[in-house]
């Protein structure tokens, strides 16, 4: 059995399973268009997420994830439901309850919520391409009303608030996430650089000497399977 799937919370979870598993996990949180489905997944779906996912199971990863509502850009029942979901697979699977994370775009706004939610049980996070806080997102989002009146009606929808409240919503929310001490590494392919990233990236290292930081050319992408391992496996000497 490569990977099964289940509901929490009518929402579709899948767990793929490695041939040898070394009895780590991941828990996967995609960006606002990963989905999972019955059967399938935005990861199984796309060929570079899919080498990631088989790259990790070949180094006996067990990894699991959720569809999170969709684009949920952070939301309470988003991070609820990663709780919710870490904690059946400790019940049925057989794995370390130190898990780690990998999230990509605004899954870093549930990774973030988790690190507080979990604390010890996080071992550590890698983030590809984040979206650090709505706010920043919205800045950027700016430039494209299109883009923009999208986001804000994600935003009403995945916090359950009307639509005319997402500007005030988001203009309140925190501009920077406030880290706990798990080590991060986040991974930034360089084609969707955007103006004043690096400047925040370069913040959040200041607040948290445990973030690092690797920029790839879009050519260099085949590397971030390899770094994603070599991190993970920096912090498996403890169980």
């Amino acid at each position: 059995m490569e990977q099964r799937t289940f509901q929490i919370d009518d929402q579709w979870c899948m767990i793929h399973y490695a041939e040898q598993p070394s009895g780590f996990a991941v828990l996967i949180i995609g960006d606002r268009g990963h989905f999972v489905e019955q059967g399938s997944s935005f990861w199984l779906q796309h060929p570079g997420r899919l080498r990631i996912l088989e790259h990790l199971k070949g180094y006996g990863y067990t990894l699991f994830s959720s569809n999170f509502y969709g684009a949920n850009w952070g939301s309470v029942k988003s991070v609820e439901l990663a709780t919710k979901l870490y904690d059946k697979f400790m019940k049925s699977e057989i794995a370390n309850d130190k898990i780690h994370i990998l999230a990509e775009g605004t899954g870093a706004l549930v990774a973030f919520e988790l690190m507080k939610k979990l604390g010890s049980k996080i071992r550590s996070v890698v983030l590809k391409n984040p979206c650090l806080s709505l706010k920043w997102q919205l800045e950027k989002e700016k430039e494209n009303k299109l883009f923009y009146k999208k986001v804000l009606y994600e935003v009403a929808e995945a916090f359950e608030i009307d639509y005319t409240e997402s500007e005030s919503f988001i203009s309140n929310s925190e501009a920077m996430p406030n880290l706990t001490d798990t080590p991060v590494q986040i991974i930034h392919v360089l084609n969707s650089f955007q103006k004043g990233q690096a400047a925040l990236y370069r913040r959040l290292q200041r607040y948290n000497k445990n973030v690092r930081l690797a920029y790839l050319l879009p050519e260099k992408r085949y590397k971030i399977p390899y770094i994603i391992n070599k991190f993970y496996k920096e912090h498996e000497t403890y169980l």
